[in-house]
């Protein structure tokens, strides 16, 4: 509130940038910006809202995702009964069968920007797809709304953020030329402050607008590899995309859950920092459903005739967002999500544009629905039991108790 930069070392960790002898955070201010007012309500509850936090974020991506698909569902050529149980599919496929679930599985500081932004990023979505038909007032409220949660999607995380501000040039070009400067200044101002106030941040945190400086990285490993190789290579592309798409299944066990969900070697020194990926399981087993829905959508947007140009624009914008993090120089499954806001809108474009195939498709969309929610769910509790080292040793225990475990998981040999 007094305009101190400055954050808990032992909070951040080894996550830490010390500037001055002081430790900053280079992840985004918005759950901070949340806690400021509960913390002056409730002083007594500082350092307890990330559950708060965390289902605040989870429901407002999943009534953003719900508004999507039932208004592409609602264009559709199936029937009511089809539209229901295929959307209702795909709304728990959302939860249980995507990385969101590990999300909310474990609120450390370390994934709680994330899924604001994933949230706030599936909110700004819908309401962009509603400025399309919107008209009159309904018009200016849609895209105040978009603004507004392209700013928070910004403030919680770049990555989420940036693919926004290219889709509000895409809605000020389909802007009617009836109170043309009215509009443009409801689509531009919340998001031009918000952008402005991240600038800004940027700068008092570490004297660059860029948001991040590795020159003050705790971590030596880190600093020295984004020195010598760079944050940023399309030359991990290839393998990044061999990582987060492949077919690599994790193991079997005979004890509860049944799937062992670990880190896997991926030695590239010169491509990645760290010799292994923390992708415990590909997208292909993560969301099978997303990932052949968006398949079939990523054909209907070449299609000619098939998409316009407001859809061709955003799955573009979308799609830089994932050659961001592919290019990124490291792996790890909370990054993935980054790949979700693409995946999810193609399969809106399919479930709006599939015609008759999508009615001789449908049922086999919910079957992958069951298997990802399956392979997703019993991975991701591995993965919080045995190998996550941002779960607290309680929430451990409590896990292992519910899996019947009589003592817990040897840790991995990472750790």
């Amino acid at each position: 509130m007094r305009g101190n930069v400055d954050v808990d070392g032992d909070a951040i960790r080894w996550e830490a940038m010390v500037v001055n002898g002081k430790a900053r955070m280079y992840f985004g201010p918005f759950p901070a910006l949340l806690r400021m007012p509960l913390n002056l309500i409730y002083p007594a509850g500082r350092g307890a809202w990330s559950r708060i936090s965390g289902f605040l974020a989870g429901e407002i991506a999943l009534f953003a995702l719900t508004g999507l698909i039932s208004s592409a569902l609602s264009t559709s050529s199936l029937s009511a009964r089809a539209r229901s149980w295929l959307g209702g599919a795909c709304i728990c496929g959302f939860v249980f069968g995507t990385p969101l679930l590990l999300l909310l599985g474990n609120l450390s500081i370390y994934n709680e920007a994330i899924i604001w932004a994933f949230g706030w990023s599936m909110a700004a979505l819908f309401f962009g797809w509603r400025c399309r038909n919107a008209e009159g007032r309904a018009l200016v409220v849609s895209l105040v709304a978009f603004s507004l949660c392209a700013s928070a999607a910004l403030l919680s995380r770049v990555t989420f953020g940036a693919p926004l501000l290219l889709i509000a040039l895409l809605l000020a070009l389909r802007l009617p030329h009836a109170n043309r400067l009215r509009l443009v200044a409801a689509l531009f101002l919340p998001l031009g402050a918000g952008l402005a106030f991240y600038l800004l941040l940027s700068y008092a945190r570490f004297g660059s607008f860029a948001g991040i400086s590795f020159d003050h990285y705790i971590n030596p490993v880190h600093r020295e590899f984004a020195h010598n190789y760079g944050i940023f290579s399309w030359q991990r592309i290839p393998y990044s995309v061999a990582d987060y798409f492949g077919l690599r299944f994790p193991s079997l066990q005979w004890q509860a859950p049944f799937l062992k969900a670990d880190r896997h070697f991926f030695a590239h020194p010169q491509l990645y920092s760290l010799p292994f990926s923390e992708t415990y399981l590909p997208v292909p087993w993560a969301a099978s459903w997303l990932l052949a829905g968006a398949i079939l959508g990523a054909i209907c947007l070449f299609r000619r005739n098939c998409a316009d140009l407001f859809e061709r624009g955003t799955a573009a914008a979308f799609a830089l967002q994932c050659l961001g993090i592919l290019s990124y120089y490291a792996l790890s499954q909370r990054y993935s999500v980054d790949l979700y806001p693409f995946l999810i809108f193609c399969l809106l474009v399919f479930l709006r544009r599939g015609g008759v195939f999508l009615a001789r498709t449908y049922r086999v969309m919910i079957g992958l629905v069951l298997v990802s929610i399956t392979v997703n769910s019993l991975a991701t509790v591995s993965w919080l039991v045995d190998s996550d080292q941002n779960v607290r040793p309680e929430t451990r225990a409590i896990w292992n108790r519910f899996l019947g475990r009589s003592s817990p998981a040897a840790t991995s040999e990472f750790k």
